[in-house]
Protein backbone atom coordinates (compact mmCIF):
# COMPACT_ATOMS: atom_id res chain seq x y z
CA UNK A 1 0.00 0.00 0.00
CA UNK A 2 1.13 3.46 -1.09
CA UNK A 3 1.56 5.82 2.05
CA UNK A 4 -0.60 8.37 0.26
CA UNK A 5 -3.43 5.36 0.06
CA UNK A 6 -2.86 4.40 3.82
CA UNK A 7 -2.83 7.84 5.43
CA UNK A 8 -6.50 8.46 2.85
CA UNK A 9 -7.57 4.98 4.86
CA UNK A 10 -6.06 6.24 8.21
CA UNK A 11 -8.56 9.36 7.53
CA UNK A 12 -11.76 7.66 6.22
CA UNK A 13 -11.10 5.11 9.66
CA UNK A 14 -11.08 8.09 11.85
CA UNK A 15 -13.83 9.44 10.18
CA UNK A 16 -16.35 6.81 12.26
CA UNK A 17 -15.50 9.01 15.31
CA UNK A 18 -16.58 11.80 14.27
CA UNK A 19 -13.42 14.18 13.73
CA UNK A 20 -13.63 17.05 11.37
CA UNK A 21 -9.68 17.91 11.90
CA UNK A 22 -6.76 15.82 10.70
CA UNK A 23 -3.26 16.84 10.03
CA UNK A 24 -0.27 14.92 9.87
CA UNK A 25 2.19 15.25 12.33
CA UNK A 26 4.87 12.36 11.00
CA UNK A 27 4.79 9.50 8.50
CA UNK A 28 7.24 6.55 8.22
CA UNK A 29 6.61 3.29 6.34
CA UNK A 30 5.59 1.44 9.40
CA UNK A 31 3.39 4.11 11.32
CA UNK A 32 0.99 6.99 10.58
CA UNK A 33 0.99 10.33 13.42
CA UNK A 34 -1.48 12.51 13.13
CA UNK A 35 -3.57 14.86 15.00
CA UNK A 36 -7.69 14.77 15.04
CA UNK A 37 -10.00 17.10 16.71
CA UNK A 38 -13.54 17.72 17.17
CA UNK A 39 -15.30 20.71 17.98
CA UNK A 40 -16.80 21.41 21.66
CA UNK A 41 -20.20 22.54 19.74
CA UNK A 42 -21.58 19.96 17.26
CA UNK A 43 -21.40 22.25 14.12
CA UNK A 44 -18.77 24.74 14.75
CA UNK A 45 -16.24 24.89 12.57
CA UNK A 46 -13.14 26.22 15.19
CA UNK A 47 -12.92 27.15 18.82
CA UNK A 48 -10.28 26.96 21.43
CA UNK A 49 -11.85 24.89 23.62
CA UNK A 50 -12.06 22.38 20.84
CA UNK A 51 -10.81 18.61 21.77
CA UNK A 52 -7.65 17.39 20.18
CA UNK A 53 -5.94 13.73 19.88
CA UNK A 54 -2.76 12.54 19.04
CA UNK A 55 -2.92 9.07 16.86
CA UNK A 56 -0.39 6.62 16.08
CA UNK A 57 -1.43 3.95 13.55
CA UNK A 58 0.78 1.28 13.18
CA UNK A 59 -0.37 0.83 9.22
CA UNK A 60 -1.87 -2.56 9.06
CA UNK A 61 -2.21 -4.44 5.85
CA UNK A 62 -5.05 -6.25 4.19
CA UNK A 63 -5.79 -7.25 0.72
CA UNK A 64 -9.23 -6.21 1.62
CA UNK A 65 -8.89 -2.70 3.23
CA UNK A 66 -10.85 -0.79 0.66
CA UNK A 67 -14.13 -2.77 1.50
CA UNK A 68 -13.29 -2.10 5.00
CA UNK A 69 -13.31 1.34 4.49
CA UNK A 70 -16.40 1.27 2.50
CA UNK A 71 -18.19 -0.67 5.10
CA UNK A 72 -17.17 2.27 7.66
CA UNK A 73 -18.26 4.88 5.32
CA UNK A 74 -21.99 2.74 4.93
CA UNK A 75 -21.88 3.13 8.74
CA UNK A 76 -21.28 6.62 8.83
CA UNK A 77 -23.51 7.79 5.87
CA UNK A 78 -26.58 5.57 7.54
CA UNK A 79 -26.07 6.56 11.14
CA UNK A 80 -25.72 3.33 12.61
CA UNK A 81 -22.17 3.96 14.51
CA UNK A 82 -22.45 5.29 18.40
CA UNK A 83 -19.01 6.26 19.49
CA UNK A 84 -17.05 3.38 18.65
CA UNK A 85 -19.72 0.94 18.45
CA UNK A 86 -21.90 -0.74 15.56
CA UNK A 87 -25.64 -0.05 16.42
CA UNK A 88 -27.14 -2.60 13.99
CA UNK A 89 -26.52 -6.51 14.44
CA UNK A 90 -24.11 -7.93 11.99
CA UNK A 91 -26.78 -9.94 9.99
CA UNK A 92 -28.86 -6.90 9.52
CA UNK A 93 -25.91 -4.53 8.53
CA UNK A 94 -25.09 -7.33 5.87
CA UNK A 95 -28.39 -7.30 4.56
CA UNK A 96 -28.39 -3.54 4.57
CA UNK A 97 -25.16 -3.77 2.55
CA UNK A 98 -26.41 -6.47 0.35
CA UNK A 99 -23.01 -8.34 -0.64
CA UNK A 100 -22.15 -11.66 -1.21
CA UNK A 101 -21.57 -13.44 2.64
CA UNK A 102 -18.08 -13.68 1.71
CA UNK A 103 -17.15 -10.17 0.98
CA UNK A 104 -18.83 -8.94 3.41
CA UNK A 105 -17.43 -11.07 6.10
CA UNK A 106 -14.26 -10.74 5.27
CA UNK A 107 -14.69 -6.91 4.90
CA UNK A 108 -15.99 -6.83 8.36
CA UNK A 109 -14.05 -9.06 9.85
CA UNK A 110 -11.06 -6.76 8.65
CA UNK A 111 -12.42 -3.50 9.60
CA UNK A 112 -13.30 -4.76 13.40
CA UNK A 113 -9.38 -5.69 13.37
CA UNK A 114 -8.20 -1.86 12.47
CA UNK A 115 -6.95 0.04 15.67
CA UNK A 116 -5.33 3.26 15.93
CA UNK A 117 -3.35 4.17 18.44
CA UNK A 118 -3.97 7.63 21.44
CA UNK A 119 -0.77 8.99 22.18
CA UNK A 120 -0.60 10.46 25.60
CA UNK A 121 2.09 12.35 26.05
CA UNK A 122 3.94 10.32 23.55
CA UNK A 123 2.94 6.75 25.10
CA UNK A 124 -0.11 4.80 23.45
CA UNK A 125 -2.72 4.94 26.21
CA UNK A 126 -5.59 3.50 25.04
CA UNK A 127 -7.12 2.78 20.80
CA UNK A 128 -9.94 3.36 18.37
CA UNK A 129 -11.49 0.47 17.29
CA UNK A 130 -15.15 -0.40 15.96
CA UNK A 131 -17.42 -3.36 17.41
CA UNK A 132 -20.86 -4.61 18.05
Amino acid sequence: MAKAEAIGNLFRFMLMFGINRFSLLETTEASIRARVGWPVEPGSLLGEDDEFQDIEWEVQYFDNIDDAIEISEFLIDRCLIDIDRITVSEKELGQKIGWETIRYRGALDTLLRIKVGMLDDGVKSDYFFVHF
